[in-house]
């Protein structure tokens, strides 16, 4: 990755590079160094790491440094106290911490979330399509439907997510689209 961040540095198009569940390699005392050295240095190369966690505690103290550099905070719904735990290193006025608590979040329907810059702060929902939500479903409960559906069906899992997806559509009052497949 940095080796291509070198090389195309001078393209104009920024890298961005996702790292979901950041923790599991930020708690590595021997990645956490370089992660933060590594989030320094690609800002220069028109790099930029961004870290997914679910949970601000479970990232450790070698991270703080990282944490501190953030330029976009993008926070999903969240109880008071992760609103709290992001104040210790990014400051909060009164009013983003009451547009951070504001979000909200409805199963299977949306989320809402907060995009907190220098120069933005948005309230936005995400309301991803039904088949998406299919695909992405990982609670044991979910993947037992979709076990189910296989079984009462004699499909496979992508088509048992297919189903799934025509339910959630179902709920939402929307006809699921037609999908011709092979």
């Amino acid at each position: 990755m940095n080796n291509i961040a070198e090389r195309d540095q001078y393209l104009g198009r920024p890298i961005v590079n996702v790292t979901d569940e950041g923790h599991i390699i930020t708690k590595n005392p021997l990645l956490a160094p370089y992660v933060v050295k590594i989030t320094k240095m690609w800002r220069k190369l028109g790099a930029w790491f961004w870290l997914a966690t679910q949970n601000i505690d479970d990232l450790p103290r070698a991270a703080e440094p990282m944490l501190n550099m953030i330029e976009w905070w993008v926070c999903l719904s969240m109880p008071p106290d992760e609103v709290e735990k992001i104040a210790r290193f990014r400051e909060l006025s009164p009013a983003q911490k009451a547009l951070m608590l504001s979000a909200r979040k409805e199963a299977g329907k949306f989320t809402e979330g907060v995009i907190l810059s220098k120069s933005m702060e948005v309230l936005f929902r995400a309301v991803p399509p039904s088949l998406y939500l299919a695909l992405a479903q990982t609670e044991p409960e979910e993947k037992a439907e979709r076990y189910q559906l296989m079984q009462q069906h004699g499909v496979s899992e992508l088509d048992a997510a297919f189903k799934v997806a025509e339910k959630i559509d179902r709920a939402r009052g929307i006809e699921s689209p037609t999908l011709d497949l092979p």
